[in-house]
Formats: structure tokens, C-alpha cells, sequence
């Protein structure tokens, strides 16, 4: 009987430990548009742009090698990131606050995260600022259509 009352003990301690442990773990879920950017911590926002850069970069790595280096998508992989080269140089930080500062404006709070990034991205690497405002109405046309789609 006394092991009985120890193994139900320890199985009682266990199953508390686990559910206090599930409890803490956070629930992370990638922010849509602007609207949930801004929801985010300081702290999530920083995380989730280090990680999005480096499953950005992981995965232009995964197209070079899973296709071989003479196909089509290896040569699309290294176009990407030919044009897109300021990613790996840009820190969490401050593609942070080039988030911060791109959805300050209300009306790009439509715009999903990915694509917010890019316009970033191609506003800190020079392009074109026509090409750029003509990107940004676009994705804002985009965005608030798939909105209402989602409602």
C-alpha cells in the first residue's frame, strides 16, 4: 500500500509539473499584417525578424542544394538573394524598426509581414523610390482585399 501512495504521489507531482511547464511555454504565432505586428512585444517583434531572416537565407540554402546547381531553381535562388542581399546584412534591430517606422503609417497596416519586409529591404538597399510607392500601393490594394475576403 505504501508504494501505491508514493507511485500516485509522484505520478500527481508529475503531471502538476508538466501542466505548470505547459502553461508557461509561450504560443507564438506569425503576425499576419501591420495590425498584429504592432500587438507584438518589443522582445517578439525582435525574435520574429531574426527568425524570419534566417529561415529566409535557410531556404534559399534548401533551393540551391535540393535542385542541383545547373537547374532553374538554383539560378532563381541565387537571383533572390542577388536582389534581396541586404537581408543578411540588416540586424534583427533594425529590420524591427524599419517595421516600427513602415506600419506607423495606418494605411500599411494591411500589409502582410513578408512583403512589408521586402519593401524594407529594398528601400534600405536604394531602389528606386517610384518603383518602391508603386510597390507599397499595390500591397496595400492586395492586403486590405484579402482582408475583407478573411471577414
Amino acid at each position: 500500500m505504501r508504494k501505491f501512495v508514493l507511485g500516485l504521489a509522484m505520478l500527481l507531482s508529475a503531471v502538476t509539473l508538466f501542466g505548470a511547464e505547459r502553461q508557461t511555454a509561450p504560443d507564438i504565432t506569425p503576425p499576419a499584417n501591420g495590425e498584429e505586428w504592432v500587438k507584438l512585444s518589443s522582445t517578439e517583434k525582435l525574435f520574429w525578424a531574426i527568425g524570419y531572416s534566417q529561415g529566409y537565407q535557410e531556404a534559399l540554402a534548401k533551393i540551391d542544394i535540393a535542385a542541383g546547381p545547373t537547374s532553374p531553381c538554383a539560378s532563381l535562388a541565387a537571383r533572390t538573394e542577388r536582389q534581396t542581399s541586404t537581408l543578411g546584412k540588416v540586424s534583427g534591430f533594425e529590420v524591427v524598426s524599419g517595421l516600427e517606422k513602415f506600419y506607423s503609417d495606418p494605411a500599411n497596416t494591411v500589409i502582410p509581414v513578408g512583403i512589408a519586409i521586402r519593401i524594407y529591404l529594398l528601400q534600405s538597399s536604394g531602389k528606386d523610390q517610384t518603383t518602391i510607392q508603386e510597390l507599397i500601393e499595390t500591397a496595400r490594394v492586395l492586403g486590405a482585399e484579402s482582408r475583407r475576403v478573411q471577414k
